[in-house]
């Protein structure tokens, strides 16, 4: 009876976070349409993919559906140390949206200086230059290259240091150092997974933009549960 109980609490606990994944990836696509439909009344649509590379910020925050999942999957009869993850969870929320607002300002300020000159945003805040030049095709790579960066982040800065808090209580610093200790012991994964996760963000939304809703939660879970596995064989080490 009581097998079959836990049974069907796992079967919630896993319809309630796939469901809570998909109004998320859902609430990112419509946001990213509603900034694509208001730069191309500006005619900035060059300057979306800076979007999509700051979209990557928020997967710590999406990530966060998947830790009662990711815990029953494993079978790994953790305690959950609540304070500790919540003043975690505070910090990465801060530094993200931080990170996000700057490199959004910086983005304005690049785009106006050496991609279009004579843009909407440039007459706005008044920038001019003297460089003519035209780096469209530089800043759509420089993006692609700063979105696996951003990818790489989330992961070292957001994902890892929750997961740490949510497995065992060891401050806030410490919580980061370990993160840092976990990345650099598995640095080519971490790498690998903030590639594939950067792709999945950054490439449908600009060339296929409803295989996004697809795409990105099937690549976050993968990464994260894979990150889960990884880190628990590490901390039991």
């Amino acid at each position: 009876m009581s097998r079959n109980i836990n049974k069907s609490n796992k079967s919630i606990t896993k319809a309630i976070c796939y469901s809570l994944l998909f109004v998320s990836t859902l609430m990112i696509f419509f946001i990213a349409e509603i900034i694509r439909s208001a730069l191309a009344t500006y005619e900035l649509s060059s300057m979306f993919v800076s979007f999509c590379a700051g979209f990557i910020l928020f997967v710590p925050l999406v990530a966060l559906v998947l830790h009662p999942l990711a815990f029953n999957r494993n079978k790994a009869d953790v305690p959950f140390y609540f304070s500790a993850f919540v003043t975690n969870l505070g910090l990465v929320v801060v530094v993200q949206i931080v990170c996000f607002l700057i490199w959004m300002t910086d983005a304005v300020a690049i785009y106006s200086i050496y991609v279009d000159q004579t843009s909407f945003l440039a007459k706005a805040f008044n920038i001019t230059a003297k460089n003519r030049t035209d780096f469209s095709e530089q800043f759509y790579w420089a993006n692609l290259l700063l979105a696996w960066f951003f990818a790489l982040l989330s992961l070292v800065i957001g994902i890892l240091p929750c997961l740490v808090a949510r497995v065992k209580n060891v401050g806030v610093v410490s919580n980061f150092v370990s993160a840092f200790s976990f990345a650099k012991t598995h640095k080519l994964n971490i790498a690998v997974y903030a590639l594939l996760l950067s792709l999945s963000v950054v490439m449908p939304l600009l060339y296929g933009k409803y295989l996004f809703l697809i795409m990105f939660p099937i690549v976050l879970s993968l990464v994260f549960f894979k990150i889960v596995k990884e880190y628990l064989l590490f901390n039991s080490q």
